[in-house]
């Protein structure tokens, strides 16, 4: 488990530095973290694409910008997903980082891309239910 460790830490130093070349030999000697990687990013994704769900209902409800405190009523009660304003803050960044929201006054809105990984996110949730 330590030399996993070790070459994870080191993996994420070569990442973060944008090595391409180092990169992809890596995960050619270690095809482990690629699955790993992956696995992640999906979580990522899902936690994205949740928030952006949750803006698209409360926008739909409200016909204004949705603020932090709406988002974590309707995870809670739309989707049963308990996150606080901290947690969801970062997620937020990274929304408006890929263009999928932007901030508007004091709350946030679907761009069109937002809008499809809403719907996306209640399709698939639908499907569970």
């Amino acid at each position: 488990m330590a030399k996993k460790k070790k070459i994870r830490e080191e993996f994420q130093k070569v990442f973060e530095a944008g090595n391409d070349r180092k990169i992809k030999k890596m995960l050619e000697q270690h095809s482990w973290l690629l699955d790993e990687m992956s696995h992640e990013m999906d979580a990522s994704m899902t936690e994205q694409h949740q928030i952006a769900a949750a803006i698209g209902v409360m926008e739909d409800e409200y016909r204004q910008p949705v603020s932090a405190d709406q988002i974590v009523y309707c995870l809670k009660e739309d989707f049963k997903i308990n996150k606080s304003e901290i947690e969801i803050s970062p997620i937020l960044d990274e929304l408006e980082n890929l263009n999928l929201t932007r901030k508007n006054g004091n709350g946030w809105i679907l761009t069109e891309e937002g809008g499809n990984a809403c719907d996306e996110y209640i399709n698939s949730y639908r499907k569970k239910m």
